[in-house]
């Protein structure tokens, strides 16, 4: 059979590696971004809690003493009212744009003619005290303070979370092979041991592989292999008591028909006495077949040169008797009575004898057609009672089932079509191969 269509498989180890690293590298992908986020604008972030922090603590401090001055330090100053903020900022915001307890930033170099590292920048944070009043705090920057020593750091420290992070990734890779290589060296010692399983093992100790599930599996393979190394050994044996069983009554069978035939017989009985032969050296050869077929890579046994035309015609003619009380014709059509192939005579006598008889037997009206082309033989049957609305057979019977083991065994073609009548085709072809050729005899002169 072809593999090309054959679905691919996968490695468990590769898979579980692959997966857990992908997975790696996503989550410090986001984790390279997010860091990269807080570093480069968590700056405001932080200027928004140290300044909601300074409003808390003067709001404490005024529940205690009224008079509390308002928080001034370096780059902070306390506001009671936006018309008292530098007019650099009113010049480019508007009271709507502050927002209690939301941090207001607001660049002026961007609004400059020309850029200037003395151009302010404002960070407000408005804040509502306890006593209804509102205050807005104040910390001024310079855009020249970006080139400044703290910012230039907090810049490189930015940078160094990518290489931080392929680093983690070099690390937790070499982790993850080592780990995977423990958590899936079990399953291929187990795929191991189970491709050397067989019966001449069975005997031996199932080894740990681990795990619990993993040594589950194994005992469970192992008692499967058992069960059918003894299957198979009882089979064997009845096969021999079968095959000594039955040969008893052939071989009585064969040697009183041989002391009959010594016996003054008439036509009639000579008749008799003929096809009860023929049909004993049959069940002989049927045996040795169904024996043969029972012993696997068994050789057939001898071969001899068989003209099938005259097979065929002495097949027929023992099978006959099943279209006795029927409406039933047979027509066989060679296309030559010359062909010969070499093969071995039982199984091509079991072949071609069931495709006969189970023709005869399943036309109750009809017409049987066997044809000869070359060494393909074809049996047809049609049925003259179904009128084209015959149901058709399902499955096959024992005949069809023994006839396809044995065209399989010995790499014969074999195919079979259903006919709207009901009928069925069936053909078969031994192979070129064992067609005997004959070569032209001299003529003398």
């Amino acid at each position: 059979m072809s593999t090309c269509c054959a679905p691919k498989t996968r490695s468990f180890s590769r898979f579980v590696r692959n997966y857990v690293l992908l997975g790696l590298v996503i989550t410090l992908v986001l984790y390279t971004v997010v860091v990269n986020f807080y570093m480069l604008y968590g700056k405001w972030m932080v200027a928004s809690f140290q300044l909601q922090v300074i409003a808390e603590q003067y709001d404490n401090e005024l529940a205690e003493n009224p008079e509390a001055p308002l928080p001034k330090g370096f780059n902070i100053e306390t506001f009671t009212g936006f018309d008292q903020l530098p007019a650099e900022l009113r010049a480019h915001a508007t009271p709507d744009d502050l927002e209690i307890g939301e941090l207001f930033y607001i660049n002026t170099d961007k609004y400059a003619a020309e850029e200037n590292p003395e151009n302010p920048v404002f960070l407000v944070f408005p804040y509502q005290l306890r006593n209804g009043d509102d205050i807005l705090i104040l910390q001024t920057y310079h855009a020249g303070d970006e080139d400044s020593i703290y910012f230039v750091r907090l810049h490189k420290l930015a940078l160094l979370s990518i290489p931080f992070a392929m680093a983690v990734v070099g690390i937790f890779a070499w982790f993850l092979w080592v780990i995977g290589k423990r958590l899936t060296k079990p399953s291929e010692n187990l795929q191991n041991w189970a491709n050397n399983l067989t019966a001449d093992n069975l005997r031996e100790p199932i080894p740990d592989f681990g795990f619990e599930e993993l040594n589950d599996v194994a005992h469970e393979l192992h008692r499967s292999v058992d069960q059918i190394d003894k299957f198979v050994a009882r089979e064997r044996e009845f096969l021999r008591q079968a095959s000594h069983e039955l040969r008893t009554p052939v071989t009585i069978v064969s040697g009183n028909v041989e002391l009959l035939e010594k016996s003054p017989l008439n036509a009639t009985q000579a008749r008799v006495m003929a096809r009860i032969k023929r049909a004993n050296r049959n069940m002989q050869q049927l045996l040795e077949t169904l024996l043969w077929l029972g012993r696997d890579n068994a050789p057939l046994g001898q071969t001899e040169t068989i003209n099938i035309s005259t097979f065929i015609e002495q097949e027929i003619s023992d099978l006959s008797y099943l279209m006795e009380g029927k409406h039933v014709t047979c027509t066989f059509e060679p296309d030559s009575r010359e062909t010969e192939i070499a093969t071995s005579r039982a199984a091509l006598m079991i072949v071609v004898s069931n495709l006969i008889r189970n023709a005869f037997q399943h036309t109750p009206k009809g017409e049987v057609k066997i044809t000869l082309s070359g060494t393909q033989i074809c049996v047809e049957n049609a049925i003259l009672t179904c009128n084209g609305q015959c149901t058709m057979p399902q499955g096959e019977g024992i005949g069809l089932q023994l006839v396809r083991r044995i065209c399989e065994r010995l790499d014969w073609t074999c195919t079979l079509t259903h006919l709207p009548n009901g009928g069925m085709s069936v053909c078969m072809d031994p192979g070129a191969e064992t067609r005997v050729e004959r070569k032209p005899e001299l003529v003398e002169n």
